[in-house]
Parts: structure tokens; sequence; C-alpha cells
């Protein structure tokens, strides 16, 4: 009888032990996802947000701008660099897709410093909207008619959503 009840000790000892190994690995598994949760968000993830951006808000740029919705082509953020008349060139349109994807990129890294780690939907909103007020002071805001200024503000404000859903969504998922 008393072997019967030193198996069942033994048993009973060795099924807690099972669970303090269970239980540390979880409490293992825990502090590798804080860990991570505190990381910030890698540069290839950055590269990624700025290839997509430059992709799908470039293509829509062109085409507002096709479209005379905007008087702002692909070209004007070569103006930057070039006068008004090479930036209408092709060359000057392919200098402005590579000033909006390191203007992209940018706007990612700043958005992932200041605001990464909200999980409120509306902050890319506010960050679009930001960058809309310094394109606009950039650009002569006061003279834009009203359909360059609700052209503008919703391309910069569907801009700032996709980079901040994005980058919001892909902190929280680490």
């Amino acid at each position: 009888m008393a072997s019967g009840s030193e198996k069942e000790s033994i048993g009973t000892y060795y099924c807690r032990g099972d669970r303090i190994v269970e239980m540390t690995k979880t409490r293992e598994a825990t502090e590798n996802r804080s860990k991570q949760r505190s990381s910030r968000i890698s540069a290839t993830k950055l590269l990624e947000v700025a290839f997509w951006g430059t992709v799908f808000w470039g293509i829509g740029r062109l085409v507002l701008h096709f479209l005379h919705f905007t008087p702002y082509g692909l070209g004007t953020y070569a103006g930057l660099f070039l006068n008004k008349a090479d930036a209408k060139t092709p060359a000057g349109t392919l200098l402005g897709v590579l000033t909006l994807f390191l203007a992209t990129f940018l706007a990612s890294l700043v958005y992932s410093l200041l605001l990464g780690r909200t999980r409120i939907w509306w902050s890319g909103l506010l960050f679009g909207a930001i960058l809309f007020v310094v394109f606009g002071a950039f650009f002569g805001i006061e003279n834009w008619k009203n359909a360059t200024l609700a052209t503008e503000s919703t391309w910069f404000l569907s801009f700032g959503l996709f980079v901040g859903m994005t980058l919001s969504l892909e902190q929280s998922d680490l």
C-alpha cells in the first residue's frame, strides 16, 4: 500500500513538474512577444510600404493629373531638383517617382517613430492631414481652387491612412 501511495505522489510530482515546465515555456513566450512588440518596425517593412505607396499613389497622382483634377503630377516632386519645364518631361516624371519613393520612406519612418504604437485608426488621417498642410505650404495652398483642394486633400488623407494603418497593423502583429 505504501508503494502505491509513493507511485501516486511520484505521478503527481511529475504532473506538477510538467505544469511548471509548461508555465516556464508560456512565460518565456510571453516575454519574447513583449520584446518583439517593443522593437521598432524593420527597415525592410518601411521599404515595402514605401514601394507600394509609390506604386499605388504614384499611379493615382498620374491619373488625377491626366484627368486635370490637379495641376500637380509626379514631376512636381522633381521640381525640388529641376526647373518647371524639365519637371514635365519623362525624365522629370521618373525623378518625381524616385522622390516620391524617398518621401514615402521618410513619411513611413516618421510615422513609425511618432505614431507607430498607436492603435487608433484615425492616426493615419491625422498624419495625412499634416502632410497635406506641409505640401500645401510649399505649393501655395492659398491660391488653390476648390477642386484642387478636394483632390489634394483626398490624396493626402488616403495616403496617410495607407501609411498609418499599414504600420500600425504591422506593429500590433509583432
